[in-house]
């Protein structure tokens, strides 16, 4: 009678486990829609030229968006604070460490007066979250990255891809552009964190 029990309670358990839903990871991944609120984390490298030598910083930084501006936050890899940049309907504000804010309504030529390189905000709001342009039209994936593509003078190149929950999202983008000011610059973002509301 107890191996008639035992049986019955060995089919009853393997029967309950071929009905366990399969994990996450193996169904597809959700559709990746346009995000108007985000903050995101992570490093950013710059390479460029300076009295016509090569030039290098890299920054940890810190992105939060809204329809209404964008506020970066630039810092050293040791957490001091290099620069705050503010977008919003008035232009852009550029704020260093000690130093009284400067102000213009081009982001790319402030940023390139005041750290020496030049940083695309507009351009990041879109290309950051895989979207070519400011419509939305066209979304860059996992399987068509494998090219670079030109975007108001510079070329993107999403290097590598993270899952995040159930859907993919950018993780790398590679920068690269010549200009007047200081010649070819190289951007290199890596997002660590994201997180929306």
């Amino acid at each position: 009678m107890r191996s008639l029990f035992f049986i019955f309670c060995t089919l009853t358990l393997l029967s309950a486990c071929t009905s366990i839903t399969p994990p996450v990871a193996n169904q597809p991944l959700a559709a990746r829609h346009y995000q108007t609120q985000i903050d995101m984390a992570g490093r950013l490298s710059a390479q460029y030229e300076a009295n016509y030598r090569p030039q290098s910083i890299s920054v940890n930084f810190t992105w939060s968006q809204t329809p209404q501006q964008t506020l970066i936050g630039l810092n050293s890899p040791t957490g001091q604070t290099v620069a705050t940049i503010l977008i919003d309907a008035r232009g852009a504000q550029l704020t260093e460490a000690g130093k009284a804010p400067r102000f213009a309504t081009d982001i790319n030529q402030l940023s390139t007066d005041v750290l020496g390189w030049p940083l695309p905000v507009a351009g990041l709001r879109d290309w950051l979250q895989g979207y070519l342009n400011s419509e939305h039209a066209t979304l860059i994936t996992k399987a068509t990255s494998d090219q670079a593509f030109n975007v108001d003078g510079w070329q993107l190149r999403y290097v590598s891809w993270e899952n995040e929950a159930t859907f993919e999202r950018p993780k790398r983008l590679d920068m690269s552009r010549l200009t007047d000011q200081v010649g070819m610059v190289s951007l290199r973002i890596v997002v660590d964190n994201w997180s929306t509301p």
